[in-house]
Protein backbone atom coordinates (compact mmCIF):
# COMPACT_ATOMS: atom_id res chain seq x y z
CA UNK A 1 0.00 0.00 0.00
CA UNK A 2 1.81 3.24 -1.04
CA UNK A 3 2.46 6.18 1.60
CA UNK A 4 1.03 8.28 -0.57
CA UNK A 5 -1.10 8.74 -3.89
CA UNK A 6 2.48 9.25 -6.31
CA UNK A 7 3.94 6.12 -4.85
CA UNK A 8 1.51 4.15 -7.40
CA UNK A 9 3.61 2.50 -9.78
CA UNK A 10 3.11 3.80 -13.32
CA UNK A 11 5.03 1.28 -16.02
CA UNK A 12 3.87 2.87 -18.43
CA UNK A 13 4.46 6.73 -18.05
CA UNK A 14 6.63 8.02 -20.65
CA UNK A 15 10.10 9.76 -20.24
CA UNK A 16 8.64 12.83 -20.19
CA UNK A 17 5.82 12.55 -17.88
CA UNK A 18 8.34 10.40 -15.26
CA UNK A 19 10.36 13.93 -15.28
CA UNK A 20 7.59 15.80 -15.03
CA UNK A 21 6.67 13.75 -11.56
CA UNK A 22 9.61 13.78 -10.35
CA UNK A 23 9.85 17.05 -10.94
CA UNK A 24 6.32 18.17 -9.24
CA UNK A 25 7.82 15.94 -6.42
CA UNK A 26 10.69 18.55 -5.99
CA UNK A 27 10.17 20.70 -2.78
CA UNK A 28 12.31 23.99 -2.13
CA UNK A 29 14.77 22.80 -0.39
CA UNK A 30 15.69 20.27 -3.03
CA UNK A 31 16.26 23.52 -5.61
CA UNK A 32 17.72 25.26 -3.05
CA UNK A 33 20.26 22.59 -2.40
CA UNK A 34 20.81 21.62 -6.41
CA UNK A 35 21.29 25.67 -6.90
CA UNK A 36 24.16 25.85 -4.38
CA UNK A 37 26.32 22.98 -5.29
CA UNK A 38 26.07 24.03 -9.13
CA UNK A 39 27.21 27.50 -7.58
CA UNK A 40 29.98 26.28 -5.31
CA UNK A 41 31.11 23.90 -8.36
CA UNK A 42 30.75 26.76 -10.58
CA UNK A 43 32.78 29.32 -8.56
CA UNK A 44 35.48 27.02 -7.78
CA UNK A 45 35.62 25.34 -12.09
CA UNK A 46 36.54 29.47 -13.02
CA UNK A 47 39.09 29.35 -10.38
CA UNK A 48 42.64 29.34 -11.74
CA UNK A 49 44.50 25.91 -12.07
CA UNK A 50 46.11 25.16 -8.54
CA UNK A 51 46.58 22.02 -6.22
CA UNK A 52 43.37 23.81 -4.29
CA UNK A 53 41.69 24.20 -7.39
CA UNK A 54 42.29 20.57 -8.25
CA UNK A 55 41.04 19.33 -4.76
CA UNK A 56 38.00 21.63 -4.33
CA UNK A 57 37.05 20.55 -7.92
CA UNK A 58 36.59 17.33 -7.05
CA UNK A 59 34.93 17.38 -3.51
CA UNK A 60 32.38 19.74 -4.87
CA UNK A 61 31.80 17.45 -8.18
CA UNK A 62 31.16 14.78 -5.15
CA UNK A 63 28.70 16.67 -3.30
CA UNK A 64 26.77 17.72 -6.26
CA UNK A 65 26.18 14.17 -7.38
CA UNK A 66 25.65 13.06 -4.44
CA UNK A 67 22.63 15.35 -4.42
CA UNK A 68 21.24 14.82 -7.91
CA UNK A 69 21.57 10.94 -7.29
CA UNK A 70 19.38 11.04 -3.98
CA UNK A 71 16.80 13.26 -5.42
CA UNK A 72 16.84 11.32 -8.55
CA UNK A 73 16.63 8.27 -6.68
CA UNK A 74 13.61 9.79 -4.15
CA UNK A 75 12.06 12.37 -6.24
CA UNK A 76 11.99 10.06 -9.36
CA UNK A 77 10.88 7.19 -6.64
CA UNK A 78 12.91 4.90 -8.66
CA UNK A 79 13.57 3.59 -5.01
CA UNK A 80 10.01 1.56 -4.20
CA UNK A 81 10.81 0.98 -0.72
CA UNK A 82 9.04 4.06 1.26
CA UNK A 83 11.40 3.71 4.24
CA UNK A 84 14.46 3.43 2.26
CA UNK A 85 13.57 6.08 0.38
CA UNK A 86 13.53 8.66 3.01
CA UNK A 87 16.80 7.45 4.17
CA UNK A 88 18.20 7.87 1.20
CA UNK A 89 16.79 11.37 0.71
CA UNK A 90 17.59 12.70 4.41
CA UNK A 91 21.94 11.36 3.75
CA UNK A 92 21.78 12.44 0.68
CA UNK A 93 20.35 15.61 0.98
CA UNK A 94 21.99 16.52 4.30
CA UNK A 95 25.06 15.23 4.41
CA UNK A 96 26.19 17.41 1.37
CA UNK A 97 25.69 20.61 2.87
CA UNK A 98 27.86 20.46 6.08
CA UNK A 99 30.45 18.36 3.76
CA UNK A 100 30.80 21.74 1.15
CA UNK A 101 32.21 23.38 4.74
CA UNK A 102 35.57 20.60 4.32
CA UNK A 103 35.49 22.09 0.59
CA UNK A 104 35.90 25.53 1.54
CA UNK A 105 39.53 24.65 2.67
CA UNK A 106 40.85 24.06 -0.67
CA UNK A 107 37.59 26.16 -2.55
CA UNK A 108 38.48 29.55 -0.82
CA UNK A 109 42.01 29.51 -1.43
CA UNK A 110 41.73 28.74 -4.64
CA UNK A 111 39.45 31.66 -5.83
CA UNK A 112 42.60 33.53 -4.90
CA UNK A 113 40.44 36.01 -3.09
CA UNK A 114 41.59 39.65 -2.01
CA UNK A 115 40.82 39.70 1.26
CA UNK A 116 38.63 42.59 3.20
CA UNK A 117 39.26 42.25 6.03
CA UNK A 118 40.42 46.18 5.79
CA UNK A 119 37.33 46.90 4.73
CA UNK A 120 35.43 44.99 8.00
CA UNK A 121 37.31 46.42 10.21
CA UNK A 122 36.43 50.09 9.09
CA UNK A 123 32.96 49.10 9.15
CA UNK A 124 33.25 48.11 12.84
CA UNK A 125 34.77 51.77 13.79
CA UNK A 126 32.10 53.43 11.99
CA UNK A 127 29.81 51.83 13.81
CA UNK A 128 31.26 51.19 17.29
CA UNK A 129 34.23 53.02 17.09
CA UNK A 130 36.55 50.29 17.64
CA UNK A 131 36.59 46.35 16.37
CA UNK A 132 35.22 44.94 19.86
CA UNK A 133 37.81 41.84 19.75
CA UNK A 134 40.55 44.90 20.64
CA UNK A 135 38.19 46.37 23.46
CA UNK A 136 37.77 42.48 24.55
CA UNK A 137 41.41 41.93 24.89
CA UNK A 138 41.42 43.27 28.61
CA UNK A 139 39.62 40.23 29.71
CA UNK A 140 42.42 38.28 28.53
CA UNK A 141 42.57 35.73 31.51
CA UNK A 142 43.46 32.23 31.30
CA UNK A 143 39.69 31.74 33.18
CA UNK A 144 37.62 33.99 31.15
CA UNK A 145 39.53 32.24 28.05
CA UNK A 146 38.96 28.76 28.77
CA UNK A 147 34.90 29.44 29.91
CA UNK A 148 34.40 31.01 25.93
CA UNK A 149 36.83 28.05 24.50
CA UNK A 150 34.67 25.63 26.18
CA UNK A 151 31.08 27.28 24.63
CA UNK A 152 33.21 27.93 20.94
CA UNK A 153 34.13 24.59 20.29
CA UNK A 154 30.43 23.14 22.08
CA UNK A 155 29.30 24.71 18.74
CA UNK A 156 30.26 21.77 16.86
CA UNK A 157 28.08 19.46 19.65
CA UNK A 158 25.25 22.00 19.20
CA UNK A 159 24.81 21.35 15.81
CA UNK A 160 24.59 17.41 16.64
CA UNK A 161 22.55 17.54 19.25
CA UNK A 162 19.75 19.99 17.42
CA UNK A 163 20.06 18.55 13.81
CA UNK A 164 20.92 14.58 13.78
CA UNK A 165 17.97 13.50 16.26
CA UNK A 166 15.41 15.86 14.27
CA UNK A 167 16.51 14.64 11.20
CA UNK A 168 15.96 10.91 11.55
CA UNK A 169 13.61 10.81 14.43
CA UNK A 170 11.28 14.36 14.16
CA UNK A 171 8.17 15.27 12.05
CA UNK A 172 5.61 17.91 11.36
CA UNK A 173 5.57 21.50 10.78
CA UNK A 174 8.20 22.54 12.88
CA UNK A 175 10.84 20.08 11.89
CA UNK A 176 10.50 20.90 8.15
CA UNK A 177 11.05 24.96 9.66
CA UNK A 178 14.00 23.88 11.39
CA UNK A 179 15.70 21.76 8.48
CA UNK A 180 14.32 24.14 6.13
CA UNK A 181 16.20 27.49 7.94
CA UNK A 182 19.28 25.56 8.80
CA UNK A 183 19.49 24.86 5.63
CA UNK A 184 19.28 28.43 4.31
CA UNK A 185 21.67 29.52 6.72
CA UNK A 186 24.23 27.19 5.86
CA UNK A 187 24.15 27.91 2.12
CA UNK A 188 23.98 31.64 2.64
CA UNK A 189 26.96 31.59 4.76
CA UNK A 190 29.28 29.30 2.63
CA UNK A 191 28.36 31.54 -0.51
CA UNK A 192 28.38 34.69 1.59
CA UNK A 193 32.59 33.26 2.40
CA UNK A 194 33.32 33.01 -1.24
CA UNK A 195 31.81 36.92 -1.72
CA UNK A 196 33.23 38.26 1.46
CA UNK A 197 36.68 36.89 2.15
CA UNK A 198 38.43 37.34 5.04
CA UNK A 199 40.77 36.16 8.07
CA UNK A 200 39.32 37.89 10.89
CA UNK A 201 40.75 40.13 13.63
CA UNK A 202 43.50 37.55 14.79
CA UNK A 203 45.19 37.96 11.35
CA UNK A 204 44.65 41.14 10.57
CA UNK A 205 45.16 43.16 13.63
CA UNK A 206 48.59 42.88 15.80
CA UNK A 207 47.71 42.44 19.68
CA UNK A 208 49.62 43.42 22.26
CA UNK A 209 49.43 40.05 23.33
CA UNK A 210 48.54 36.31 22.53
CA UNK A 211 44.98 34.88 23.82
CA UNK A 212 46.27 32.67 27.10
CA UNK A 213 44.47 29.96 27.78
CA UNK A 214 44.65 26.42 28.50
CA UNK A 215 43.64 22.93 27.39
CA UNK A 216 39.93 24.05 25.58
CA UNK A 217 41.96 26.96 23.80
CA UNK A 218 44.16 24.55 22.65
CA UNK A 219 41.59 22.66 20.93
CA UNK A 220 40.07 25.65 19.53
CA UNK A 221 43.18 26.51 17.67
CA UNK A 222 44.01 22.68 16.78
CA UNK A 223 40.63 22.55 15.82
CA UNK A 224 40.72 25.37 13.32
CA UNK A 225 44.30 25.25 12.16
CA UNK A 226 43.26 21.82 11.22
CA UNK A 227 39.77 21.32 9.86
CA UNK A 228 38.72 25.48 9.38
CA UNK A 229 38.30 26.99 5.98
CA UNK A 230 40.57 30.24 7.33
CA UNK A 231 38.57 32.66 5.12
CA UNK A 232 35.21 31.68 6.59
CA UNK A 233 34.03 34.66 8.52
CA UNK A 234 31.33 36.80 6.76
CA UNK A 235 28.60 35.97 7.99
CA UNK A 236 29.48 34.25 11.03
CA UNK A 237 28.29 31.08 11.39
CA UNK A 238 29.09 31.01 14.73
CA UNK A 239 26.84 33.30 15.13
CA UNK A 240 24.13 32.07 12.09
CA UNK A 241 23.52 28.56 13.38
CA UNK A 242 23.63 29.38 17.63
CA UNK A 243 20.92 32.60 16.85
CA UNK A 244 18.59 30.31 14.51
CA UNK A 245 18.61 27.44 17.15
CA UNK A 246 17.77 29.51 19.81
CA UNK A 247 14.44 31.62 17.81
CA UNK A 248 13.60 28.42 16.38
CA UNK A 249 13.32 27.00 20.15
CA UNK A 250 11.92 29.62 21.78
CA UNK A 251 9.29 30.45 19.05
CA UNK A 252 8.47 26.51 19.41
CA UNK A 253 8.90 26.19 23.08
CA UNK A 254 5.24 25.46 23.82
CA UNK A 255 6.12 21.80 22.37
CA UNK A 256 7.88 19.04 24.11
CA UNK A 257 11.32 18.86 24.63
CA UNK A 258 11.54 22.54 23.55
CA UNK A 259 10.05 23.97 26.63
CA UNK A 260 13.20 22.67 28.41
CA UNK A 261 15.38 23.00 25.68
CA UNK A 262 15.70 26.52 24.79
CA UNK A 263 17.29 28.42 28.08
CA UNK A 264 20.07 25.56 27.35
CA UNK A 265 20.31 26.45 23.58
CA UNK A 266 19.69 30.30 24.48
CA UNK A 267 22.63 30.21 27.03
CA UNK A 268 24.64 27.86 24.78
CA UNK A 269 24.12 30.33 21.85
CA UNK A 270 25.09 33.44 23.72
CA UNK A 271 28.21 32.61 24.49
CA UNK A 272 29.27 31.27 21.73
CA UNK A 273 28.33 34.61 20.16
CA UNK A 274 30.37 35.53 22.75
CA UNK A 275 33.66 33.91 22.44
CA UNK A 276 33.46 34.49 18.47
CA UNK A 277 34.92 38.07 18.97
CA UNK A 278 36.82 37.32 22.19
CA UNK A 279 38.97 34.67 20.57
CA UNK A 280 39.25 37.35 17.81
CA UNK A 281 37.99 35.24 15.18
CA UNK A 282 35.17 37.74 13.96
CA UNK A 283 34.80 41.10 13.39
CA UNK A 284 31.62 42.93 14.88
CA UNK A 285 30.16 43.41 11.23
CA UNK A 286 30.39 39.33 10.51
CA UNK A 287 28.61 38.49 13.81
CA UNK A 288 25.63 40.92 12.89
CA UNK A 289 25.36 39.36 9.39
CA UNK A 290 25.11 36.34 11.17
CA UNK A 291 22.48 37.16 13.97
CA UNK A 292 20.33 38.84 10.59
CA UNK A 293 20.74 35.31 8.26
CA UNK A 294 19.71 33.65 11.45
CA UNK A 295 16.28 35.88 12.06
CA UNK A 296 15.57 36.26 7.89
CA UNK A 297 16.23 32.21 8.09
CA UNK A 298 13.96 31.86 10.60
CA UNK A 299 11.18 33.86 9.04
CA UNK A 300 11.57 32.67 6.01
CA UNK A 301 11.42 28.95 6.58
CA UNK A 302 8.08 30.03 9.34
CA UNK A 303 6.49 30.85 6.23
CA UNK A 304 7.73 28.44 3.70
CA UNK A 305 6.86 25.60 6.27
CA UNK A 306 3.04 25.75 6.12
CA UNK A 307 3.27 25.56 2.31
CA UNK A 308 6.03 22.64 2.69
CA UNK A 309 3.60 20.53 4.88
CA UNK A 310 0.55 20.74 2.16
CA UNK A 311 2.60 18.78 0.17
CA UNK A 312 1.14 14.92 0.31
CA UNK A 313 -1.76 15.75 2.16
CA UNK A 314 -5.59 16.44 1.51
CA UNK A 315 -5.16 14.21 -2.16
CA UNK A 316 -1.72 16.16 -2.94
CA UNK A 317 -0.24 13.76 -5.45
CA UNK A 318 3.35 15.00 -4.75
CA UNK A 319 5.35 13.30 -1.86
CA UNK A 320 5.56 15.09 1.59
CA UNK A 321 8.89 16.99 2.14
CA UNK A 322 10.22 14.59 4.58
CA UNK A 323 8.37 11.21 3.72
CA UNK A 324 8.82 9.83 7.89
CA UNK A 325 11.68 7.08 8.23
CA UNK A 326 9.04 5.71 11.03
CA UNK A 327 5.06 5.24 11.21
CA UNK A 328 3.79 7.65 13.42
CA UNK A 329 1.76 6.39 16.31
CA UNK A 330 -0.20 9.29 17.07
CA UNK A 331 -0.66 12.31 14.50
CA UNK A 332 1.70 14.94 15.25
Amino acid sequence: MPSHPSASVHPKRSASGALAATLANFAIQDWGALAFHVYMTTRVLMAPDSPDATIARRFSAVLLMITVTALALTRGELVKNRRARALIYRIGLFAPMPGSYFALRHLLPALQPHLLDPVLHHIDIILLGQTPSVWLAQFDRPAVIEWFSFFYYSYFWLLAAVLLPSLFLDRGRHFVELMLGGFIVCACAHIGYTLVPGAGPHAAIHFAQPIHGGFWWAQVEHTVAAAGAQFDIFPSLHTGYPAFFAIHFFVNRKRRVYRYAWPIVTFFSLNIIVATLLLRWHWAIDVAAGLTLAFAAQRIAHHLSARECARGADGDPRQPVWEPLFEPKTSD
